[in-house]
């Protein structure tokens, strides 16, 4: 039984380094953040933003589909969600406006019913 955890564990680190060293991202140094864009195999980007000196999570942050389409849109203040943050689904956009991690609001928008270069 021993003997199966450890190849168990040594499998599931394997499979962490392997995908870690297949991750493409580009990080670059903007003032006192970073600008950070991780790609998808096909090179689409997967997700983009900045992180503040700290490494948290900072200012807009954008994340795709892997065809290309946009998935979320979010705004961070030092690793807390603030803000307006929009969610792209196949029938419908989510809005949800957050206030130091909490949810203030939700709603929902039908594509028919919005127009969506005002987002």
């Amino acid at each position: 039984m021993k003997n199966i955890v450890c190849l168990f564990l040594f499998f599931l680190f394997a499979s962490f380094i392997y995908s870690q060293e297949n991750e493409k991202r580009k990080v670059v140094p903007v003032g006192d953040m970073f600008e950070v864009t991780i790609y998808y195999d096909n090179g689409n980007i997967m997700q983009h933003g900045f992180l503040s000196k700290d490494l948290k999570l900072h200012a807009s942050w954008e994340s795709y589909y892997e065809n290309g389409r946009k998935k979320c849109y979010a705004t961070y203040n030092e690793g807390v969600k603030v803000g307006i943050w929009y969610y792209w689904y196949d029938n419908k956009i989510t809005k949800v406006v957050y206030d130091n991690n909490s949810v203030i609001s939700v709603e929902d928008f039908d594509y028919e019913n919005i127009i969506l270069d005002k987002i």
